[in-house]
């Protein structure tokens, strides 16, 4: 019994370091406003005009599930 419970904990262990690998692997995001700062000294630099603004408004997205609550 103790061999089974060994094997079984060895292969949760295993299982648990596969899904935790699962991930997006690239640069972390900058912020909005840390993007647009940069973009705007860039410019400067280039003698190009500033680029606007974007705006912190976020589209709608629908959802499958939102059937359910309305």
């Amino acid at each position: 019994m103790t061999a089974s419970r060994f094997l079984i904990s060895i292969a949760l262990i295993a299982a648990l370091g596969a899904v935790s690998a699962c991930g997006k692997r690239a640069d972390n995001e900058r912020p909005i406003d840390a993007q647009w700062e940069a973009d705007r000294d860039a410019a400067r630099k280039a003698g190009q005009p500033a680029p606007p603004k974007p705006s912190r408004e976020t589209p709608e997205r629908p959802f499958i599930l939102d059937s359910l609550i309305d």
